[in-house]
């Protein structure tokens, strides 16, 4: 039996590898390039958002797990998985913390670009997740007003925090000055979101504004923000793209970021969805192969111990200070150079997943 991992989960064949029952290997691969053949004596696959998990990859194979090390779905088949009786997991909220730096980067690039403070400013946020809560307490702290517009979480019965005001989502794209989105892409049911941010949204929002964009690339419709960008004067910050691996050239040229689907990509996040992937995959096996899986914990913790920066308390850090911390930490206008000088390449995919597959470890410092 096999367990099938994708090459950019950092650390988990290497905590398995030491105790591996003999029964067993560990086999590596490429995201993108995963076929039927590849999982001929797969029990279980890790993957990462690369890699399409549907029937016509493991129909009629032996996988009987699927955990994807990210906080999004939209490239699992899970209605496929339930009915053929394999156990599914996500890392939901491992990256949680490093999209919200992202959003932070963006909106101080933002302010200093217009010579303003973000205190008193209004962000919206779409989507109250994982991702958009932890986006709304940062928020707070730099003193911002947050708008909130979630209708699937405000159905089942989800509470906003305090410091939050639920907004219906046209009143959102009309009072803030800043907008981001944290959604899942749902093309069917009963809150769609494909395309949500259309020509009809973007005609709402604030001539001068700024929008973020780290959910998934369908939830926008990236003409429609060109036009808006060039009519209005709106800001970008894009790190998702809705035809990834290949970019939107045009829209990447005239964004404040334009990165390469890497805004969960610090090192702590990465590490979070690697070990919560370990902790399913033991009681998987223990559960349903009747296998006793060991797990050298020591890869992860020491992993942790590597970040030596220190950690930035916002509320009591001035504008200035923490730009400048989180452009050391995370360096993400040197990301955004690097994709734009692929832009022009005849390899521009290829180089799209190189970024991805090399990205530095970069550290989180807006800790919980």
């Amino acid at each position: 039996m096999t367990i099938c991992i994708d090459e950019n989960i950092p650390l988990l064949a290497e905590s398995l590898a030491p105790h591996l029952p003999p029964n067993l290997t560990i086999q590596c691969f490429h995201g993108r390039t995963l076929k039927r053949e590849d999982v001929s004596s797969c029990v279980a696959l890790l993957v990462r958002s690369t890699t399409r998990v549907n029937a016509a990859l493991l129909a009629e194979t032996p996988v009987r797990f699927v955990g994807t090390a990210t906080s999004g779905r939209e490239h699992i088949d899970v209605d496929f998985l339930q009915k053929s009786g394999v156990e599914f997991h996500d890392a939901r909220g491992c990256n949680a913390n490093s999209v919200a730096e992202y959003v932070v980067v963006a909106m101080l690039l933002w302010a200093e670009k217009m010579g303003q403070e973000l205190q008193g400013k209004t962000l919206g946020i779409v989507g109250y997740g994982h991702i958009g809560r932890r986006v709304a307490e940062l928020a707070h702290e730099l003193g911002m007003k947050t708008l909130v517009s979630d209708a699937p979480f405000r159905a089942s019965g989800g509470m906003f925090a305090p410091y939050c005001t639920e907004a219906r989502f046209d009143e959102l794209l009309k009072e803030s000055d800043v907008m981001t989105n944290h959604v899942p892409l749902e093309t069917t049911g009963a809150f769609p979101t494909a395309k949500m941010f259309d020509k009809q949204a973007f005609e709402r929002v604030r001539a001068g504004g700024l929008f973020i964009h780290a959910s998934r690339g369908g939830i926008v419709d990236e003409a429609a923000l060109l036009e808006a960008m060039r009519t209005k004067h709106i800001h970008a910050a894009l790190d998702v793209w809705e035809a990834e691996p290949r970019v939107n050239a045009l829209l990447a040229k005239e964004c404040l970021l334009a990165t390469p689907h890497i805004a969960g990509y610090s090192f702590e996040g990465k590490i979070r969805g690697s070990a919560m992937m370990a902790e399913m995959l033991v009681q998987f096996f223990q559960d349903q192969m009747n296998t006793r899986l060991e797990v050298d914990w020591n890869v992860f913790e020491n992993a942790f111990r590597t970040n030596v920066l220190p950690a930035v308390n916002i509320a009591e850090t001035s504008q200035n200070s923490i730009l400048e911390a989180l452009r050391k930490s995370r360096c993400l206008e040197e990301d955004t150079a690097a994709l734009l000088a692929t832009l022009d390449a005849p390899d521009q995919e290829a180089r799209f997943d190189g970024l991805r597959k090399k990205y530095s470890k970069r550290f989180e410092i807006l800790r919980a």
